[in-house]
């Protein structure tokens, strides 16, 4: 068995040549697709798609369609004989992602895709198991990334939210319109009573999060409904971008966990809110499935691959090694 870089994603190949591509695209693969940003977009090339529901909705909702799309929820499983099954669990990223356990003749080996090990307002903390081999992102795979507490993280952006509207401006979030915009959302609508007016993309999204999240609440931008809240002022925007209205005054905020070391000058607040596990949640992670091999990709591949190894674990970057040959 051997797990290879191909520049988006990897690709995994058994003994008896069969493939799966891991958040990538191989026309003999079958693909994993563990969630639906952009990054990780992938399925499309490949001769069929394993993914959730959620990610499939959110797919279509941002234009994308997969051919051969084959669903498992949370805790089920395939067969796709000969010794080989997949099942699915959540990642605890945002709505739909997984972690896929591939299980090949008794040897389990598991694929995070993007995966966050804290619980959010929104999500469980990412499924773990006991695995031989571990594939696993490192985003935030350096040392310097240690998040806060995330309720400390939210305790923050509220109370940045209401120093904005009692000084009569808009509080506006320029974020991601899959995943974070949702819970800040979900935040604004837990914690202070003003309605929460979304860009049409984010709105797209964010009707796919009903579904498991009713109780979202909040208007897309253009609607009649828009009109009502824009012209009463006190309201929370959300925004894949940065936009102004006319007549009145915003200030803008980005949530995301570079904000722990990178400067965001030309937003009035930045706040280290992150979908993904921090360096330690990812070490955690790592001694919760203890496996025999560590695969690390995305991020700071490298430098994980390489804490991983002074704490004794078997780990290789497929930044460094295009190719390696597991167990």
């Amino acid at each position: 068995m051997e797990i290879m870089s191909n520049g988006r994603g990897a690709i995994l190949t058994l003994d008896d040549s069969r493939s799966i591509a891991l958040d990538s695209d191989d026309p003999n693969a079958l693909a994993c697709v563990s969630h639906a940003h952009m990054d990780h977009l992938s399925g499309f090339g490949s001769r069929s798609a394993i993914t959730t529901e959620e990610t499939k909705l959110i797919l279509s909702a941002r234009g994308f369609r997969l051919r051969n799309h084959m669903r498992l929820g949370f805790g089920e499983s395939t067969d796709l004989g000969s010794g080989l099954k997949v099942s699915v669990h959540p990642s605890g990223h945002m709505l739909g992602s997984a972690v896929f356990e591939v299980e090949v003749d008794g040897m389990k080996v598991l694929y995070t895709g993007d995966l966050n090990t804290e619980p959010s307002i929104l999500h469980d903390p990412a499924w773990s198991t006991d695995a031989e081999v571990l594939v696993i992102e490192s985003t935030y795979g350096s040392p310097v990334y240690r998040f806060k507490e995330r309720d400390l993280v939210y305790s923050e952006i509220v109370r940045w939210i209401r120093e904005v509207l009692r000084d009569g401006r808009i509080p506006a979030f320029n974020v991601y319109a899959a995943g974070k915009a949702q819970e800040i959302i979900a935040l604004v609508n837990q914690s202070i009573k003003v309605p929460v007016l979304v860009s049409r993309r984010v709105g797209s999204v964010a009707s796919v999060y009903k579904r498991t999240y009713p109780w979202l609440d909040y208007v897309v931008e253009g609607s009649r409904s828009a009109s009502e809240v824009l012209r009463d002022g006190c309201l929370v925007y959300v925004s894949d971008r940065v936009s102004q209205f006319e007549g009145l005054r915003l200030s803008w905020a980005v949530a995301t966990g570079w904000a722990l070391t990178r400067s965001f000058g030309e937003f009035d607040a930045a706040f280290p809110l992150s979908s993904h596990a921090d360096f330690a949640g990812l070490i955690d992670y790592v001694n919760s499935v203890s496996p025999r091999v560590v695969v690390t990709m995305y991020g700071h591949s490298s430098v994980f691959a390489s804490h991983l190894r002074r704490l004794g674990r078997r780990a290789f970057s497929l930044d460094e090694i295009r190719n390696v040959r597991m167990l």
